[in-house]
C-alpha cells in the first residue's frame, strides 16, 4: 500500500500558473495612469544610471569582451557604437546600470528591479522595434512581478547568503521580455519555470570589493531573454517553480517566505508604484544616514575636527554595512562609515564624493573610524517596510547633536519629484554626453519615445567622458 507523506497532501497555491495567466493577459489599456506615468520615470532613471555607468572599468571590460565574442547587430550598448545580440546586450547594459549605485530599488524586498528588467526589456524591444504601448506594458509587467517575488522572499533571502536583485531579477526579466514576444499564458508559465533555475546571485561580495555585485543584473536580464525566446521555441519550464516542494521558495528561503503575498491584490494594487530612486550613488542603506547628516548640517556648523564620535542606529541589514576599509569604490559605496564621513566634507553627496580623491583625503580617514554602527530595536521594528537611521553626533566641547530621518530622501512618502529627477539625471549625465544630448534624452525618456532613446544613447567614442571614480 502506497502512503503519501503529510508535505504532499498539502496543496501548494498554484502561484507560477497565476503569474503566467496575469502577464500573458496583461494589456497596455488595463495599466493605470500613475503607472504609465512612473514607467516614464523608471525609464529616464535607468538611462541615467545606464549611460553612466557605461564608462566604468567592469563596463569597459564587459564591452570588449562581448564585442570580440561574437558578431551581431541586434541591439545597442547604451553609450557606445557597439551592437551585439539581444541577451548579450542586456548582458552588458544591466552590468553597467548597476555601475554606480544610480539604479532605483525597491525597499521592502531589498530589490533593484530598472538594472535588471530595464536592459532586457530594451534589447529585445530595440530589435523587434516595439510598439511603446508594448515596451510600457512589459516594463510595468516586470517591474511588478519581480518587486512582489523579492518582497515575498526578503529578508530570508538575504539571510541565506543571496543578493536579491539577481535572484528575483530574472522572473520580471522573463515576464517582460514574454510580454514582448506575444508568450500565451502556457509559454509566458513555462518562461518562468525556466526563471527559476537561472536564478542565482550571492552575496559574498560585500567587503571584498569585488565587481561581480555588478553583473548580477546583467546575468538576470541575459538570462530573462534566453528562458523567454527558448519558452517561445516550445521548451518548457516546471509549472511550480515558484512554489513546487523543490521550488524557489523552498530553496532560497527555506519554505519562510510569504508566498501568498505574490497573488495578492495583483493587478489592482500596484507595488510598482512604491519603488524608489536613488539621490546619492551608494548601497539604499546609506542614505538614511546621509540624509541625516545632511539635515543636521542645515542648522549646525559640522567642523570635522571637533567631532568627538558618531553613533548611527539602524536595522541588522543596514549594519552589516559597517566595514571601515573603502580603498576600493564599491567599498566605499557600501560602507555607511565612509558614507557619513564624506557626506560631512562635502557639500554634495554625488560621483566625486566616492571618488579616488574622496577615499584619499585625510580628513576623512579621520572621521571615518568614529563612526560606529548599532542596531537598536526602535530602527528594527519598522524593516523592511522603512529604513530609518538615527545620528547621535557628539563633538568634543561636549554638545550633542541628533536627528533621526524616518525614510530615505526617493522613498514614496519622501520623494523626488519629476523635476528633481530630472535634476538628477543632468547632474550625472551632463559631465559625461554633454547637455545638449542630455537634454534630448531626457526629453524622450518623458515622452516614451523609444526609437529616439535608442539612436540617442548609441555614442561614439569622442561623445562620451568616462565618470570620475
Amino acid at each position: 500500500m502506497t502512503t503519501t507523506s503529510p508535505e504532499l497532501q498539502v496543496a501548494a497555491p498554484p502561484i507560477t500558473k497565476e503569474l503566467g495567466k496575469w502577464a500573458a493577459n496583461l494589456s497596455y489599456d488595463t495599466l493605470p495612469p500613475e503607472v504609465v506615468h512612473h514607467v516614464k520615470r523608471l525609464t529616464l532613471d535607468y538611462f541615467c544610471a545606464v549611460l553612466a555607468g557605461s564608462t566604468t572599468p567592469t563596463s569597459r571590460l564587459a564591452q570588449a569582451y562581448f564585442a570580440s565574442a561574437e558578431n551581431s547587430n541586434a541591439a545597442s550598448v547604451v553609450g557606445t557604437q557597439i551592437r551585439l545580440s539581444t541577451h548579450s546586450a542586456a548582458f552588458v547594459n544591466g552590468t553597467a546600470a548597476h555601475g554606480l549605485e544610480l539604479d532605483d530599488g525597491y525597499t521592502p524586498g531589498s530589490y533593484h528591479p530598472g538594472a535588471a528588467c530595464m536592459p532586457a526589456i530594451m534589447s529585445v524591444a530595440e530589435a523587434y522595434k516595439a510598439d511603446p504601448k508594448k515596451i510600457v506594458t512589459a516594463i510595468a509587467l516586470a517591474f511588478e512581478l519581480s518587486c512582489r517575488m523579492a518582497r515575498a522572499g526578503h529578508p530570508h533571502t538575504w539571510q541565506n547568503g543571496f543578493h536579491n536583485t539577481g535572484v528575483n531579477g530574472v522572473f520580471g526579466c522573463a515576464s517582460g521580455v514574454g510580454k514582448l514576444l506575444d508568450l500565451q499564458e502556457k509559454e509566458m508559465t513555462w518562461a518562468l519555470g525556466m526563471a527559476g533555475s537561472f536564478s542565482s546571485g550571492l552575496f559574498e561580495f560585500l567587503g571584498e570589493g569585488s565587481e561581480v555585485k555588478r553583473l548580477h543584473p546583467g546575468k538576470c536580464a541575459r538570462d530573462g531573454v534566453v528562458v523567454a525566446e527558448l519558452a517561445k521555441r516550445g521548451i518548457d519550464g516546471p509549472l511550480t517553480a515558484i512554489e513546487g516542494r523543490n521550488g524557489y521558495f523552498k530553496a532560497y528561503t527555506g519554505s519562510k517566505a510569504d508566498a501568498m503575498s505574490v497573488l495578492q491584490d495583483l493587478g489592482t494594487n500596484w507595488v510598482l508604484l512604491n519603488t524608489y530612486v536613488k539621490p546619492y550613488p551608494c548601497c539604499r542603506h546609506l542614505h538614511a544616514p546621509i540624509d541625516a547628516i545632511l539635515e543636521l548640517k542645515k542648522s549646525h556648523k559640522l567642523d570635522p575636527e571637533q567631532i568627538e564620535s558618531i553613533v548611527v542606529q539602524t536595522n541588522r541589514v543596514a549594519a552589516n554595512h559597517a566595514h571601515t576599509n573603502y580603498a576600493a569604490f564599491l567599498d566605499a559605496q557600501m560602507s555607511i562609515p565612509f558614507a557619513v564621513s564624506t557626506a560631512i566634507v562635502h557639500d554634495e553627496v554625488n560621483l566625486d564624493a566616492f571618488g579616488k580623491a574622496a577615499r584619499q583625503r585625510a580628513d576623512i580617514a579621520t572621521l571615518v573610524p568614529k563612526v560606529k554602527v548599532e542596531v537598536t530595536e526602535e530602527m528594527q521594528s519598522v524593516y523592511p517596510r522603512k529604513r530609518p537611521a538615527h545620528l547621535i553626533v557628539k563633538m568634543k566641547d561636549g554638545t550633542t547633536l541628533q536627528y533621526t530621518q524616518q525614510q530615505p530622501y526617493g522613498e514614496p512618502d519622501n520623494p523626488l519629484d519629476d523635476a528633481a529627477l530630472t535634476g538628477k539625471f543632468h547632474a550625472i549625465c551632463d559631465p559625461i554626453v554633454g547637455k545638449e544630448i542630455a537634454n534630448k534624452i531626457a526629453d524622450a525618456c518623458w515622452n516614451l519615445d523609444f526609437a529616439a532613446i535608442f539612436e540617442l544613447t548609441a555614442l561614439a567614442p569622442e561623445q562620451v567622458k568616462d565618470a570620475a571614480l
